[in-house]
């Protein structure tokens, strides 16, 4: 259907106003104010005051929004690494036995060991695993 709105032809689909007329049970009129209302060709005084105050209320938030606003306000504390001192002796012995035989080194005193053998790079890795519940 082409509509006609202040000298500028609107193409309207035929369904678009036979669905807004069935299923809100308007007149052809209303449904084609309706949809041009919908579509942004004209505006209506409820659905801006309506609008306006869900703006006030902030119902038009997304999640998003406000998961940003919150996470600027937080300042993360710097984490505390707890030292395990069965990983640091564990790590050593491992040590003393691959430094002795291809000459190892620590990179991190509770977790690697990296070593080589015959120009091979390997990295020995310690984890912890939790207990099963």
């Amino acid at each position: 259907m082409d509509y006609n709105l202040n000298g500028r032809t609107i193409k309207i689909p035929d369904k678009d106003i036979q669905n807004l007329q069935k299923t809100l049970e308007l007149s052809e009129k209303e449904a084609i104010e309706t949809w041009l209302s919908d579509n942004d060709y004209i505006s209506d005084e409820t659905v801006e005051e309506l609008s306006e105050k869900a703006k006030k209320n902030r119902i038009t938030a997304t999640v998003h929004q406000a998961k940003a606003e919150n996470s600027q306000k937080k300042e993360r504390k710097p984490r505390e690494k707890k030292e395990n001192p069965l990983k640091k002796e564990i790590i050593e012995t491992i040590f003393t036995v691959l430094n002795e035989k291809y000459g190892a080194k620590i990179t991190n005193a509770e977790k690697y060991i990296d070593f080589s053998v015959n120009e091979l790079e390997f990295t020995v890795n310690l984890v912890q695993h939790r207990p099963k519940k």
